[in-house]
């Protein structure tokens, strides 16, 4: 069957890409377009059934890539499929780079595709019964389904333009989904943070992708690696590293700015200079310090959209190009390091936040801003895999998580309408006997994330961190004061302390994960008695999530009714992500493996064909660095893998992970199980500026509220009323003045009275007849060799006469009409200056004139001064 598949869709025509894009697209241009007259059992359908044939359609295309490894696992192959020729743009070369919308699918973009479409198909079916009662279900499946068109559009595209559309169109979305709720002025104004959080973090995509045309001549994922040795030789060309100075400003030619600071002097290489620019992008889509602030607020949104964003498409965008793109940033230790220490910054910060959060969403989504920061921990240490096997993994767990979130927010809908009441865990609790199902499902993920051992997140996530403790990088700099280029090694405490860092984050989430689940699903439920509420405030259109009005009054003193299990297609994608998020580790369960000294790296050997490139562009990065060493003084030198002298660590640094999953659930149970929570209260009071500084998360938003939003409020403060004073008060004012005072002199000729109007048209006709009948002389030069060659502008009737010879006189008595009489040609020596007179009659007799002054001035003399008998 595959053989006959590959057949009818050659490896390099295959088409049935186009099935896979195709289908999401048609069901967002069906529902948007037609969804209101279908009605919700069609979009319902139509929804799915792309979700599902994309799905299928991707199955497939593995197979057939699958087919074509088999027995070549180390070759990279790769099924392509291009649409047209987008468009071409130019080198500095002077020759043309072909940019054509093409896509690709190879091992990477394959397991991508199959997360994307197959976990979107099982939260498109959640979704069909969680919004099932929202007046915006075909506006929401329109953007649902336009959210995973633009992510494969991303993971597919075989070059960075076509991957900057769907980077471009997921952003679109998020800001679609994260305001669905639009009226709400919360909703809206997190689609808003989100949009332009991202553009930040775009604006480096794009500096990227003229460098990498600047360096390699190409923007395709092969050009670009074939290029890669531009990346570090642009300039010679011949081996020897090419560095652009980023410090003192201006490299030394402004010597007075900053000159007490300009001692040292600082260059990278454009392999530094693109990594910086992309991780800069990779910042904003997946959420890393410092433009990770948008992603907590994506909880805005319905919740299906939240566990899209987080499990399986756009956070995870950022280590998908990082992993795309390995051979590039393989080649800056530089920026490795810089990826592997943001990650672990952004991983910590964001759990010590989350310990504190009350809103069960707000917990997921700052639990996944710290997950992500384990992804990029696991691709900065070079360990591309392990990060990525994060991401897969995550997707399991995460989608659970807040597919299970989602269940219990819809249960106690039942009880409270409120919006935040009902997503805050301390209204919650045992509603494990009321929710089997999803307190069974969230608890298995609950588990996953926080790295109980054999589950999946537990191999994910040790891998990394001991991928991090062993795995070093070399960071070229280069310091004036050596006069030579030299290699800063990364410290030998660097790694163990971002080992350090991240076993700290692991516990924090293991506890917070816990605290989780059990203020939610265990004790007895305290949303009986939470008091009475004010007048609820009115969701967005009216409603909230489910339909229910909030147009009075609750009264939540007394019993109302139970939570409840949510329906069949809501419980159906939560067993089977929660049966992933258990099992998943198979795909790669490293220490299992090396401790029965078995080889079974299925996701290892998969991959090994794309991260290939990487680790030989990391060989030649530092080759070429050793060559510039300064000998003597600093060589560079690199640590011995993992495989040669850390492979014994593995079970060592694992225990690490399995102290962290002990010790955060322990201390959990402990805390809200055993202690009923008194102890965590307690802790409260007694640091209250501690416990407040986290709930308002380390005052990041007012931070940047104070800082970068102040600035730009106080610049467009000063461009109002620039305008103002300036704008309307001179230039409209004036212009109208203008205006108004022009009318006012035309309203004294449009009177009505007839012979008033034939006054002025005569006086017109005057005026036309008057220049029609007088000569006009004009005439253009060109300069020559000997001077100037004047030709006069002819006319009806014309005839001319010159004086060329700058005497005052005519040159001739009488005017000619001839050819030869337009033209005069003029000898002017060098320092020379000549008066030129046109005279020009025309048929009525009339003589009019022009004078031009010519010069030619001297040639610049110049100088030999003899140095020692150089000229």
């Amino acid at each position: 069957m595959i053989e006959t598949l590959l057949k009818i869709f050659p490896d390099d025509r295959f088409a049935l890409i186009a099935i896979i894009l195709g289908m999401p697209l048609l069901g967002a241009f069906v529902n948007g377009i037609w969804g209101n007259r279908l009605g919700k059992p069609a979009v319902k359908f139509m929804a799915l059934f792309v979700m599902i044939a994309s799905f299928f359609a991707c199955v497939l295309s593995f197979a057939a890539l699958n087919h074509l490894s088999d027995g070549h696992s180390d070759t990279h192959h790769k099924l392509a499929w291009t649409a047209w020729e987008w468009m071409r743009t130019s080198n500095l070369n002077g020759g043309t780079v072909p940019i054509q919308l093409r896509f690709s699918i190879d091992a990477l973009s394959g397991v991508m595709m199959l997360i994307v479409t197959g976990i979107g198909f099982l939260i498109h079916l959640y979704a069909s019964s969680y919004m099932e009662n929202d007046p915006g279900y075909p506006r929401f499946f329109a953007y649902l389904n336009l959210f995973v068109f633009s992510m494969l559009v991303l993971i597919l595209g075989d070059n960075l333009p076509v991957l900057f559309i769907g980077w471009e169109g997921v952003g679109l979305c998020s800001y679609l989904l994260i305001g669905f709720w639009y009226t709400g002025k919360k909703n809206a104004a997190a689609g808003k943070k989100a949009f332009i959080a991202n553009r930040i973090g775009d604006f480096g995509l794009i500096m990227a992708m003229g460098l990498l045309l600047y360096y390699t001549g190409a923007l395709d994922w092969d050009g670009i690696q074939n290029g890669a040795d531009s990346l570090l030789t642009k300039t010679q060309g011949n081996g020897s590293l090419d560095v652009v100075c980023v410090w003192p400003v201006g490299c030394g030619k402004y010597g007075g700015i900053l000159s007490f600071l300009n001692s040292v002097q600082f260059q990278i290489t454009g392999a530094t200079a693109v990594g910086i620019a992309l991780f800069l992008g990779c910042t904003g889509k997946s959420a890393q310090l410092p433009l990770y602030v948008w992603l907590p607020d994506a909880m805005a949104g319905p919740t299906p959209v939240s566990a899209l964003i987080h499990a399986a498409t756009m956070v995870t965008a950022g280590v998908y190009l990082v992993c795309r793109l390995s051979f590039v940033f393989a080649l800056s230790p530089a920026v490795m390091t810089l990826i592997t220490a943001t990650g672990a910054a952004t991983a910590l910060l964001a759990a010590t936040i989350a310990l504190v959060q009350n809103d069960i969403k707000k917990v997921l989504a700052y639990s996944t801003v710290s997950q992500l920061g384990f992804m990029f921990i696991g691709v900065g240490s070079g360990a591309f895999t392990a990060g990525f096997f994060h991401v897969l993994t995550h997707a399991f767990f995460k989608a659970c998580l807040f597919l299970g979130a989602g269940s219990v927010i819809h249960a106690m809908h039942a009880r409270i309408h409120d919006e935040d009441r009902s997503q805050d865990m301390r209204n919650m609790g045992g509603l494990a006997k009321f929710m089997p199902h999803t307190s069974k499902t969230f608890l298995v993920s609950t588990l996953a994330i926080s790295g109980a051992p054999l589950l999946s997140g537990f191999f994910s996530k040790d891998e990394i961190l001991y991928r991090a403790f062993t795995n070093k990088a070399v960071q070229p700099l280069v310091n004036k004061k050596l006069e030579a280029f030299g290699v800063f090694q990364q410290p030998d405490w660097f790694g163990p302390v971002i080992y350090g860092l991240g076993i700290l984050a692991a516990t924090m989430t293991a506890f917070y994960m816990f605290r989780c689940y059990f203020l939610t699903f265990h004790g007895e439920f305290r949303g009986w008695t939470i008091g009475r509420s004010s007048k609820a405030s009115i969701p967005p259109e009216g409603h909230d999530a489910h339909g229910h009005d909030d147009h009075h009054e609750e009264d939540l003193s007394v019993p109302g009714p139970a939570p409840h299990e949510s329906p069949m297609q809501m419980t159906i994608p939560l067993i089977v992500l929660a049966t992933l998020a258990a099992f998943g580790g198979i795909l790669n369960p490293a220490p299992i493996s090396n401790l029965l000294h078995k080889e079974f790296f299925p996701l290892e050997h998969w991959l090994r064909p794309v991260f290939a490139a990487a680790t030989e562009g990391a060989k030649r990065g530092i080759t070429l660095r050793e060559e510039h060493a300064l000998p003597g003084k600093i060589a560079a030198t690199v640590s011995k893998s993992a495989a040669e002298w850390a492979h014994h660590l593995e079970w060592t640094l694992a225990a690490g992970g399995i102290a962290a999953f002990a010790v955060g659930c322990g201390l959990a149970y402990w805390m809200y199980v055993v202690e009923k929570g008194e102890p965590a209260r307690k802790l409260a009071m007694s640091q209250p500026f501690v416990h407040k500084f986290l709930m308002n998360k380390w005052y990041v938003d007012e931070f940047y509220g104070a800082t970068v939003i102040g600035s730009v409020d106080a610049l467009a403060d000063t461009a109002a009323v620039a305008d103002r004073n300036v704008v309307d008060m001179f230039i409209a004012r004036i212009s109208a003045l203008l205006v108004s005072a022009s009318g006012t002199v035309l309203r004294a000729f449009q009177t009505g009275v007839v012979h008033t109007y034939g006054a002025i048209m005569v006086l017109g006709m005057v005026a036309l007849g008057w220049f029609f009948v007088s000569p006009h002389a004009e005439f253009t030069s060109k300069a020559t060799a000997d001077g100037f060659k004047l030709e006069a502008a002819p006319g009806f009737g014309y005839s001319f006469r010159w004086d060329a010879n700058g005497d005052g006189k005519a040159d001739s008595e009488t005017f000619a009409n001839t050819k030869e009489a337009l033209l005069a040609n003029v000898a002017v020596k060098e320092g020379e200056t000549k008066k030129i007179i046109l005279e020009v009659k025309n048929a009525f007799g009339f003589v009019g004139s022009k004078n031009l002054t010519l010069s030619k001035p001297a040639a610049e003399k110049t100088k030999t001064i003899d140095m020692g008998g150089a000229q």
